[in-house]
């Protein structure tokens, strides 16, 4: 018999795992670690011996409860490598300057719900997991960016757009980048930050990089000071055409403006 899951949703009902889910984790429950590994080594999802990353998240709890460390060893690592390469891909080196202690935060931080799960601190936090897992990893991911990219805001100057020479690019739709980027996070908010997000890393490398240092990141466009670090001097060249580049990457993320809060 599969433990029952004791967390609630937002409405107040428990959260019941997909079918397929119980199913699979009734099955696999009592395999031995042998042929667990034999599934393990599975990677094709359309196969029926695939393990879901939800029963995998079963299997490691059971073990823990039970006290069967050996088995919890094995399990770990084959999640936490499908994490990584989640990770790997919604995460890049480039995309922050941080992007890899992000990543290697992410992953100390879902381990560390195997750690105290069930306890006082972490009655159930993983039973989402067990559910959504996908969407529950996404949340936890976006929180930390979305935490980074608040600490960075505070370690950069605030963009100055004085200057009305140039024709600004589509400031609504970065306008709603910087209100996503420091309000508290919703359901709705998190969706929008991880297509957001999708969406600039998708940009060429130059639009994507201007993108994100002067609206992510803080930094003027350009500055009168030869002293002063603006995107500009980022990347070597002139403020004429960060501006140009900013306009194309507003253009292509323009669908984002239909998602404005009135």
């Amino acid at each position: 018999m599969v433990r029952s899951l004791t967390k609630c949703d937002s409405k107040g009902a428990l959260y019941i795992r997909p079918p397929t889910v119980e199913a699979q984790i009734e099955q696999v429950l009592s395999l031995d670690l042998a042929t667990l590994r034999h599934r393990f080594a599975i990677t094709d999802r359309s196969s029926p011996g695939h393990l879901s990353s939800e029963c995998l998240v079963h299997l490691i709890r059971d073990a823990i409860c039970s006290g069967n460390i050996v088995k919890a060893s094995a399990v770990l690592p084959i999640l936490l490598a499908r994490c990584e390469a989640n990770l790997l891909v919604k995460i890049p080196d480039g995309q922050l300057s941080s992007a890899a202690s992000l990543r290697e935060e992410a992953l100390s931080l879902f381990s560390e719900m195997f750690a105290t799960d069930g306890t006082e601190e972490n009655p159930n936090d993983l039973d989402y997991f067990e559910c959504r897992f996908n969407r529950a990893f996404r949340a936890l991911r976006i929180d930390l960016v979305r935490s980074e990219m608040n600490r960075l805001k505070h370690l950069a100057p605030l963009p100055d757009h004085a200057d009305d020479a140039e024709p600004d690019p589509d400031e609504d739709v970065f306008a709603r980048m910087t209100e996503t980027f420091r309000t508290p996070a919703t359901q709705e908010s998190t969706l929008f930050l991880d297509e957001l997000l999708e969406a600039i890393n998708a940009l060429p490398p130059d639009e994507r990089k201007a993108v994100t240092l002067c609206h992510v990141l803080g930094y003027k466009e350009e500055s009168e000071d030869p002293e002063e670090v603006t995107a500009a001097t980022l990347c070597n060249c002139t403020g004429r055409t960060i501006r140009n580049r900013l306009t194309r990457a507003a253009a292509k993320l323009s669908r984002f403006k239909e998602d404005i809060c009135p």
